[in-house]
């Protein structure tokens, strides 16, 4: 009920100052926020739901910003944002707060998976053995599509590209091995192209 009648105040405050029009301005303003949150939330919630594609279970995400390399910020079916970090490999330090840690390696890493995803984009997280590390990180392997295919892997998994590209090196992180093969014959072809 204050929650209204401080509503209620500010309108009084704004019909005083800019008149009708502006009170009118602000509820329909508000009206119109309020319906597409409500819009886009339904549909990500509807659109964010875990799959299966090919045999391998997938969860849509919502980027929302890249922290580094090999490090992700997504929005989750129940709106929640998730740190994701890549596995199955690693990438230069770049953010660390240590700067003596950073270097041009990680920065063109940081670059290059900015380069790659769009903010707002669907990705698609699949998940080994162990879901989360000590960090409090999810850990997954990032697809770009919800076709997966172990042949496309290169051009269809983040985690595979920067491998492939030159960005990261192969690593294993126990229990999550699932694509370290995979991977590290990514890196030995990329290795041997330069």
């Amino acid at each position: 009920m204050s929650r209204q009648k401080l509503n209620v105040k500010k309108l009084a405050k704004i019909k005083k100052r800019y008149g009708l029009i502006g009170v009118i301005f602000v509820i329909v303003a508000t009206l119109a926020v309020s319906y597409v949150e409500d819009y886009l939330s339904s549909r990500s919630a509807a659109s964010l739901q875990v799959f299966e594609a090919n045999g391998i279970e997938l969860e849509p995400v919502i980027l929302k910003r890249v922290v580094d390399g090999d490090t992700l910020v997504v929005t989750n079916a129940n709106r929640e944002e998730v740190r994701v970090r890549l596995i199955g490999m690693d990438t230069p330090e770049s953010v660390h707060p240590d700067q003596e840690k950073n270097t041009e390696a990680g920065e063109l890493a940081s670059q290059y998976t900015k380069s790659v995803l769009t903010v707002g984009q669907t990705l698609y997280l699949e998940y080994d053995v162990q879901k989360t590390d000590r960090y409090h990180r999810v850990l997954a392997y990032v697809w770009l599509t919800d076709d997966v295919n172990p042949d496309d892997i290169a051009t269809n998994m983040l985690n595979a590209k920067l491998v492939a590209d030159g960005y990261a090196v192969a690593k294993e992180f126990k229990p999550n091995v699932k694509y370290s093969s995979l991977l590290k014959q990514l890196e030995s072809a990329a290795n041997n192209e330069r």
